[in-house]
């Protein structure tokens, strides 16, 4: 790390840090997830208790699930009982303004009750003591499909004709569109029923208000800091279209209390791991470096820009600053790219885990970072919603895999990047036994399961039952669990061992495929 003086210098004059660390610790972090989702909530506080950081959740009750909404008024009780002794305050504005993530996008909340919820947030620093204060928040994704319960139930016939929409009317505002698009466009306005456009673009409006109504925490200094997730984007669709608005909103106040960036999972990941570098005046430098080909120009799917630039947002924003020279740096963020730069679903008959050069170039461009004597978290967006099956592979077969800071492969390039860097970066403060407990999760679920085992289950178990993906009964949740448990132990004890395999468990916590918790036994 840079010198903590130097460190101790640059937070007074940009960053005004006034928490109080006690001598007797690191300090004490109050945290709201956006739900009880294990990425949003387990996995997360997990990570900081590993580096020894104590991180207070609300009552589970008061938190989004997916059997009920979260109470943005027993979780504001709950903050203000103890925000004042607490160093830093991490909360979701989407669980603060409307239950959770899910409910900003299904919500039917008035407009003067929203907006009384987004003013108390924005007075948090007014319960007292004077904790670092950072808020996290997410644009209205525009999904290409969906349906309820995550989405309006309208979505089942109508999400993806209003995703064509809105990728139309953003082309259209580019001025980027086609006479063959315009058609399109006039027919799908024609398509759509007005009360289905009315309602999803009313929500859409409301959130962005809202969110404009936080930027008033950012320009009077009562957020420390505020980022703003674009979740599950694309280069053009109505997200794109209100963030590109939003963006010229959030260019107009200082860098060194905003970000705004694509993803939304991983950002109280981030923002921990910010609270954790700001009281314990560290600045960390990070050095970045890609896969072959496309590299660091590639745009993944679910995102709107290079990943370059998400990269860099997401160092500046867990507190740290991207370097270019090596030397220089405390970690290195490793990123698998594609050669092609299309980030493929993990799914694909592709990923079969044959390893290719592109594979062999990237070991060993991990080789020479290590023996530089820099940790290296991988970041594996090679592809999306799941791991790269070669270069897990080779990573055990090479006995690197547990050599890593950290591993990420699952989800949105955003997701990985979020949590390979901030678990890499708390990495140093665990103890070995600790950090390897966290890339066994993250091998056992974001290649095990996300690359391997759900479509596996999914094709013999979900589909030939005619089972649903998401609200599983009771039944078909046992079911489904002992058929996980078998398939995760075929595919990953031949690499990490039975042992290793045997002494975690795991279960659909949201009644659906889309996730698995693999926890210890």
């Amino acid at each position: 790390m840079i010198r903590k003086f130097l460190a101790f210098i640059f937070a007074v004059l940009f960053f005004s840090l006034t928490a109080d660390v006690s001598a007797a610790g690191k300090g004490t972090i109050l945290f709201v997830p956006l739900d009880n989702r294990p990425v949003c909530l387990e996995y997360s506080v997990n990570s900081m208790a590993a580096a020894g950081w104590n991180v207070e959740t609300p009552p589970e009750e008061y938190i989004a699930s997916n059997e009920h909404s979260g109470n943005p008024d027993k979780l504001y009780e709950w903050l203000a009982e103890r925000a004042p002794l607490a160093n830093a305050v991490i909360v979701s504005s989407d669980a603060m303004l409307y239950g959770g993530l899910v409910d900003s996008r299904t919500h039917h909340i008035e407009r003067d009750v929203l907006k009384a919820r987004a003013e108390r947030l924005v007075g948090l620093k007014d319960l007292g003591g004077d904790p670092l204060v950072y808020v996290f928040t997410t644009i209205m994704r525009s999904p290409r499909a969906s349906a309820a319960p995550v989405e309006p139930p309208y979505y089942a016939e109508w999400g993806s004709r209003i995703f064509q929409l809105g990728e139309l009317e953003d082309r259209e505002d580019l001025k980027e569109i086609t006479r063959r698009e315009r058609k399109d466009l006039k027919r799908l306005l024609k398509e759509i029923p007005p009360e289905v456009r009315a309602d999803n673009m009313q929500r859409r409006a409301l959130n962005i208000e809202m969110t404009e109504l936080l930027l008033h925490g950012v320009e009077s200094g009562d957020f420390d800091y505020l980022l703003i997730g674009r979740d599950d984007t694309a280069p053009f669709s109505q997200a794109h279209k209100e963030a590109r608005k939003m963006g010229i909103l959030v260019s107009e106040l200082p860098k060194e209390r905003i970000r705004f960036f694509a993803g939304a999972d991983q950002l109280g990941m981030v923002l921990l791991n910010r609270a954790a570098n700001r009281i314990s005046y560290e600045i960390p430098m990070v050095y970045a470096a890609y896969g072959d080909g496309k590299g660091k120009d590639t745009i993944p799917s679910y995102e709107d820009d290079p990943v370059d630039v998400s990269v860099k947002e997401h160092i500046h924003a867990v507190g740290g600053w991207p370097t270019k020279y090596l030397h220089r740096a405390d970690m290195v963020l490793l990123v698998n790219t594609p050669s092609s730069g299309v980030t493929l679903e993990a799914s694909v008959p592709s990923n079969n885990g044959v390893a290719g050069e592109q594979q062999h170039r990237f070991m060993r461009k991990l080789d020479y970072y290590q023996n530089q004597a820099k940790p290296v978290a991988v970041a594996d967006i090679a592809y999306g919603n799941g791991a790269d099956n070669a270069l897990v592979k080779e990573l055990f077969a090479e006995g690197k895999a547990y050599e890593l800071a950290a591993y990420g492969g699952w989800n949105t390039a955003g997701n990985t990047i979020g949590f390979a860097l901030a678990q890499g970066l708390l990495a140093p403060d665990m103890t070995v036994e600790a950090k390897d407990n966290l890339l066994n999760i993250r091998y056992l679920d974001d290649w095990a399961y996300q690359a391997n085992v759900r479509m596996k289950v999914s094709a013999e178990l979900i589909w030939p039952n005619k089972w649903p993906n998401s609200g599983l009964n009771a039944e078909q949740l046992i079911a489904a669990e002992k058929q996980i448990m078998k398939d995760i132990t075929e595919v990953a004890a031949p690499l990490m061992t039975q042992q290793t395999v045997d002494a975690y468990r795991f279960n659909l916590p949201w009644q659906r495929m889309f996730e698995v918790r693999v926890s210890q036994k």
